[in-house]
C-alpha cells in the first residue's frame, strides 16, 4: 500500500493528542491525528475536564495571587520522590504560556472554584489554579457531532462550575438541572466530554485531519529516526517531522496491568481502547520505560453493570462520591476501617500495605458499607439521590447478615460500626480523623462527612483499585522519547499519559494530567516545527 505523508502524525485523541495537533497546525505544520476507537476523546472524555495550571493569567485577572516559586514548592511536595526536576521545572514554567496559546487558538478557558488537594502543602493556594471550559453544544462540530465519547448519565452535560454551584452529584437539584438540560439541549456536553468537544472544534477549524477506527500497529524507522507509523490495516502513514504518541496508558490491558501494578482486583476506569499501544510500539524500537514509584494516582470504585448492558462498564470512582458522604465507611475483610474515607489520597497508600507474616495485602479486597439512611438521601452508582439501590448490591436486615454476604468478619464489622456511630454522634472521627485534613476542611465541615450506620437494611459492595498507569515512556523536558541508552529517539515524542508522569511524580492532584498533556503537546509541536527550519 503506498505511503501517505504529513509533517506530523499524532496517535490518540484525548486532550494531549488534540492539543499537539492544534499546536502543530497553528505553527504551520500539516497534521494527521489517528484514533483507534470509533469515538474521540479517550480517557479525557470521561474525566472531570479540569486542568491544574499555577500562576496563570486568569487567576491574576480575577485578583488572585500566585507565584512560580509557590507552584514549584507545591509540585515538589505532591510529587515527592517520583519527580524529574527538569520536567517539573519545565511544566511549571511553560503551563501558563500554554494556557494563553490555546486560549488564542479558540478555547475559552475559565477558572474553576475547585482548590488544591493538599491545603497543608508548601505553596498551596485556596483556589485559582484549576481551569476548565464551559459546556458546549456538539452541534458546533457539524458532521463530527456524534463522534465524541460521552460518559453514562446526564451529569456530564453540565459544566463543572455549574455542577458545583448546584451542590454536586449528591444534590437532587444537580440531577434535576442535568436532566432538564438533557431534554432541552441533548447535544450539550460539559466536563471531560465538553473539553474534548471544544478541542475537536478547534482542531477542525485549524485544519487538522482526523481519522477514527485507525489503530497504529508499529513505528517506522528510516535513516535513524522515526518516520511514521503502520496501521493495523497495513497502511503506511509517514511523518516528515515526527510522530507523537498520545494514546494514553495501559489501564485496560490486563496483561500490562499484571506486569506493572501490584493491585489485586484491578478494574479499569478508562475506555477499553487504552491498552498501552504507545508503550508497546516504542519499546519495540528501544524506548526506555519509567515506573512512578508510590503511585498515588490510585482510587477505589466499582462497575455499574447497568451502564453497559451486555458489555463491560467503566470502574466508577467512589472516592469523590459515595465515600465523602455521611453514613458510609470502607472496611477490609476483618471488618476494620483503615483510612479517612473522605480524603481519597489518605486511602491510596493504605491499599498497597503488605502483611509480611500473612503474605497478603490486608486492605484488598475492601468493601463499601452503608445503610438505608444513605440510600434514601444520596447518589449511589451514578443514580439520582433517593433512587432505588440496584439488585446487584448486597443487602441484609442485619450487619451480621451483610458480613456473611460479603465475606467480612462479622464481629469486626459490628465493633467498627459501633465505634463509628459513637464518633458520628460526637461529630469527630477518633479513629481515622475523617474530614480532618485541610483538603477536607476546605470542602466541608468534618462533621458533615459523618453519620451513623444504623438504619436497616444495610448495603455493601466490594470496591476495586483503579489507577492511572504507574509505568510510561521515559520522555525528556522537550517531550522526546528517551532510548534505553539514554539519548532521545529522533522523531518520536510522547505526551499525556503515554509518557511517565515524572513532571508530577508520585502524587496526585486533579488537573495535573490534562495540564501536562496541554503543555508538553505544545512543546512537542514546537520541537517538530524547529526541524522544518533546521
Amino acid at each position: 500500500m503506498p505511503a501517505q505523508g504529513w509533517d506530523v502524525v499524532v496517535v490518540g485523541s484525548g486532550l494531549a493528542g488534540l492539543a499537539t495537533a492544534i499546536a502543530a497546525r497553528v505553527l504551520g505544520l500539516d497534521c494527521l491525528l489517528v484514533e483507534k476507537a470509533g469515538k474521540l476523546g479517550g480517557g479525557t472524555a470521561i474525566s472531570s475536564g479540569l486542568l491544574w495550571i499555577g500562576d496563570n493569567h486568569l487567576n491574576a485577572a480575577a485578583g488572585g495571587t500566585d507565584s512560580f516559586d509557590a507552584v514549584r514548592a507545591y509540585l515538589r511536595y505532591v510529587g515527592a520522590d517520583g519527580l524529574d526536576s527538569a520536567r517539573m521545572e519545565t511544566f511549571a514554567a511553560e503551563a501558563p504560556g500554554a494556557l494563553r496559546f490555546f486560549e488564542a487558538a479558540g478555547l475559552p478557558f475559565r477558572l474553576s472554584p475547585r482548590i488544591d488537594h493538599y491545603g497543608m502543602a508548601p505553596g498551596a493556594t485556596n483556589g485559582g489554579r484549576l481551569v476548565e471550559l464551559p459546556a458546549i453544544d456538539a452541534a458546533e462540530l457539524g458532521k463530527w457531532a456524534d463522534r465524541v465519547l460521552r460518559p453514562a448519565g446526564p451529569l456530564h452535560r453540565l459544566g463543572g462550575r455549574e455542577a458545583i454551584a448546584l451542590g454536586g452529584p449528591n444534590r437532587t437539584a444537580t440531577w434535576d438541572a442535568a436532566e432538564e438540560v438533557a431534554r432541552a439541549r441533548p447535544g450539550l456536553c460539559g466536563a471531560g466530554a465538553g473539553l474534548v468537544a471544544w478541542m475537536l472544534r478547534a482542531a477542525l477549524r485549524h485544519g487538522v485531519e482526523l481519522r477514527t477506527g485507525t489503530a497504529a500497529e508499529r513505528l517506522i524507522m528510516a535513516e535513524g529516526r522515526v518516520a511514521g507509523i503502520v496501521t493495523q490495516d497495513g497502511e503506511i502513514l509517514s511523518a516528515r517531522c515526527g510522530v507523537v504518541l498520545a494514546s494514553g496508558g495501559y489501564e485496560s490491558n490486563p496483561e500490562l496491568v499484571d506486569r506493572f501494578e501490584a493491585l489485586p482486583g484491578w478494574q479499569s476506569m478508562f475506555p477499553e481502547s487504552l491498552t498501552g499501544d504507545a508503550l508497546v510500539m516504542a519499546t519495540e524500537i528501544g524506548a526506555a520505560l519509567r515506573v512512578v514509584g508510590n503511585n498515588l494516582s490510585l482510587f477505589l470504585g466499582f462497575r455499574n453493570p447497568d451502564e453497559a448492558p451486555g458489555g463491560t462498564a467503566l470502574c466508577r470512582l467512589s472516592g469523590t462520591a459515595e465515600l465523602t458522604a455521611p453514613r458510609t465507611i470502607v472496611v477490609n475483610r476483618r471488618g476494620r476501617r483503615f483510612a479517612d474515607e473522605s480524603f481519597f489520597q489518605a486511602v491510596a497508600p493504605r491499599l498497597r500495605d503488605f502483611d509480611a507474616r500473612a503474605r497478603e495485602q490486608p486492605n484488598l479486597p475492601c468493601f463499601l458499607v452503608f445503610d438505608s439512611g444513605y440510600a434514601g438521601a444520596q447518589s449511589f452508582a451514578g443514580r439520582p439521590p433517593d433512587a432505588e439501590i440496584p439488585s446487584w448490591v448486597s443487602r441484609s436486615a442485619s450487619l451480621e447478615g451483610l458480613a456473611a454476604e460479603l465475606g467480612i468478619d462479622a464481629e469486626g464489622l459490628a465493633d467498627t460500626i459501633r465505634r463509628f456511630n459513637e464518633d458520628a454522634a460526637r461529630g469527630v472521627d477518633s479513629e481515622q480523623h475523617r474530614g480532618g485534613t485541610p483538603w477536607g476542611l476546605a470542602r466541608f465541615d468534618p462533621s458533615t462527612t459523618l453519620g451513623p450506620i444504623e438504619q436497616p437494611p444495610f448495603y455493601g459492595i466490594r470496591l476495586h483499585p483503579t489507577a492511572l498507569s504507574s509505568a510510561g515512556l521515559l520522555a525528556d523536558p522537550e517531550a522526546r522519547v528517551t532510548h534505553v541508552r539514554g539519548h532521545p529517539i529522533p522523531g518520536l515524542y510522547a505526551v499525556g499519559n503515554a509518557a511517565a508522569r515524572t513532571e508530577t511524580g508520585s502524587g496526585y492532584q486533579t488537573g495535573f494530567s490534562l495540564a501536562s498533556g496541554l503543555t508538553f503537546g505544545l512543546i512537542a509541536a514546537r520541537g517538530m516545527a524547529r526541524t522544518t527550519n533546521s
